[in-house]
């Protein structure tokens, strides 16, 4: 699925331009990346363009809506003078895969998340190449992208009319990644040449709210088999190579067009398709032992003849409900036991209960995610989940599909449906959930029967407790396009001192926000810094000292929680007015 365009006519401010843009979708996957654009002037899904011929050799030769989300280095492959990417990097070529899940290094972590991610980086199956890290390596890769994006795109259109038409290109991003994971995306597609004209634009939109707006408007739209009606709701189970992202929407209308708001808290974690691979790559060292682990890297990693021979046999795994495959061979020439070899193939051998044994964690993570979601809407809500639109790479396993399918008619008989869509169209959800907790730790009173002694201090002649929290905004608050949420600060500035001032912005996911700062379910995010350099201090508050003029200076700093480009934003206000230059530095939790 390719990112879909929000129509900020309908539930924004009404602001649209009236020349004519490019809108683009970037779905830039953990395992595969798919690119489709369609021109402003366009109404219907039939009017959207998707890409489907790649550049390589290895490419489909009836071509394919996506490429791989793999790089080859030209420094790291003898006899290649530049870099490959997708369907260019042959079998053999020292390449990075999977690089996208690396990007999220919060220490916030799932029940659901694949263990073996937590040692991930550096490992054989997530090479970063020398001097690089993994924002770097997202950048090359969709440097090329945007490389070939505008290439065809100026064939199609003339590059007279490309260089004067606006591009606004949506980038999608798990539901469930941190801020900082987020950002370094657009900061990679932004290095990568998306959005460098002036009059284009970045925009960030999370999978599921993609994919809830084209099944919503393509396979759930009125007059379909599957229409769905005002007041339903509908979960959308994102199931892509790295995580899996589950929203589920309430819908307000359908008519004339079809409106909806996400109705709780989504939930998720890092256990796609991928976490299938890694459980063979162990099944394999655990049968093979030392002969399988001094196999070269290059030979088993991700864009190998080993894992792409893997692939087949996971795509064909239970694609009937009486699968009559009994061995799955996957290509691999070696000294290994016979027992789970055939030499005259050159090949590993898997039987249907190996694949199941490969599958099934994967599986019950997925359908205890849903159950969570389905829970938690029917005990905080009274409702009840009358649709599942099952979407991402790792959903067009039929295995996935049998099993959900048995959940969803055990579970109340809930319509489960698996679209077929691709492109951008336009709808947006009125509202959003807050996922965690945002706040800053601050002074605050101090409370004698409440506080400890050991925080507290004396200011302006208040004795004040330090570590306290305030939390801006709760988790499950409903975000519109409109929610911003502001911290009041009291600083003292004297002559002589930094004109640059900085706040801590932290986050919690806990259902209850803690009070103080020393919390373990406490993280932090970033740091905000308000540079005060050109503003004139006069206008606050003053106080004669023994040392000089003492300035108490109040300001407000000010969160966008839905800002236009899908990202924290920040900035100060005094007085009823913005004032200096505020931006977030976002915090390393790697570790």
């Amino acid at each position: 699925m390719v990112a879909d365009a929000p129509d900020r006519g309908h539930f924004d401010d009404g602001r649209q331009a009236d020349r004519l843009k490019i809108i683009l979708g970037v779905d830039y996957g953990t395992t595969f990346t798919g690119v489709s654009y369609v021109t402003s002037d366009k109404t219907s899904i039939d009017d959207i363009d998707v890409f489907r011929t790649w550049p390589g050799e290895g490419r489909p030769v009836e071509g394919n809506w996506k490429t791989p989300t793999v790089i080859a280095y030209g420094a790291e492959n003898r006899g290649v003078s530049r870099n490959h990417w997708g369907y260019e990097v042959r079998r053999g070529m020292a390449s990075c895969s999977w690089t996208k899940l690396l990007l999220d290094t919060s220490a916030e972590t799932s029940e659901f998340d694949d263990p073996s991610l937590r040692n991930a980086t550096g490992s054989a199956l997530f090479h970063l190449p020398r001097g690089k890290d993994a924002q770097m390596v997202c950048q090359d890769f969709l440097t090329e992208v945007y490389r070939f994006v505008v290439g065809n795109l100026k064939m199609r259109m003339t590059p007279e009319v490309f260089d004067m038409t606006p591009i606004e290109c949506y980038l999608t991003v798990p539901a469930i990644w941190a801020d900082k994971a987020r950002s370094a995306t657009w900061e990679a597609a932004k290095a990568a040449g998306f959005g460098s004209r002036p009059f284009d634009e970045i925009r960030m939109i999370a999978e599921p709210e993609a994919a809830a707006i084209a099944a919503l408007r393509k396979d759930l739209r009125p007059g379909s088999v599957n229409a769905v009606k005002a007041g339903e709701n509908v979960l959308i189970l994102d199931c892509g190579g790295g995580t899996v992202d589950i929203t589920t929407y309430t819908i307000r209308k359908t008519f004339p067009s079809i409106e909806f708001d996400e109705i709780c808290v989504g939930v998720g974690g890092k256990c796609g398709s991928t976490y299938i691979d890694r459980n063979f790559l162990n099944l394999m060292t655990r049968r093979f032992g030392a002969a399988f682990e001094n196999v070269p890297p290059r030979r088993k990693s991700p864009g190998s003849e080993f894992m792409a021979s893997f692939e087949k046999a996971k795509q064909s795994f239970g694609t009937s409900e009486n699968d009559t495959f009994d061995i799955y061979p996957i290509d691999l020439q070696g000294d290994f036991a016979e027992e789970h070899y055939d030499e005259d193939e050159a090949a590993v051998t898997l039987s249907r209960a190996d694949m199941k044994e490969l599958f099934d964690p994967v599986v019950e993570d997925i359908l205890r995610l849903v159950g969570q979601q389905a829970s938690h809407i029917s005990h905080t809500k009274g409702k009840r989940i009358n649709s599942i639109v099952l979407v991402g790479g790792f959903g067009n396993s039929d295995y996935l599909k049998r099993e959900l399918d048995a959940w969803c008619a055990i579970n109340g008989r809930i319509k489960c449906i698996r679209p077929n869509f691709w492109g951008l169209e336009r709808a947006m959800p009125r509202v959003l959930i807050c996922r965690r907790h945002y706040g800053f730790d601050c002074a605050q009173p101090f409370r004698p029967d409440i506080d400890d002694r050991k925080h507290a201090f004396v200011d302006w002649g208040v004795t004040y407790c330090s570590g306290r929290m305030q939390w801006m905004i709760g988790k499950g608050a409903e975000l519109s396009d409109s929610t911003r949420r502001t911290f009041a600060v009291t600083r003292t500035w004297r002559s002589g001192h930094s004109y640059v001032f900085n706040d801590t912005l932290y986050s919690c996911h806990l259902d209850l926000a803690p009070e103080r700062l020393d919390d373990p379910g406490i993280a932090q995010i970033g740091t905000i810094s308000v540079d005060f350099t050109n503003v004139d201090l006069s206008r606050f508050r003053t106080e004669t000292t023994a040392t000089g003029m003492k300035y108490d200076l109040e300001y407000e700093v000010c969160v966008d929680f839905r800002s236009d480009e899908g990202l924290l934003r920040c900035f100060c206000q005094a007085h009823g007015r913005t004032i200096g230059v505020t931006t977030i530095s976002f915090t390393d939790l790697a570790g």
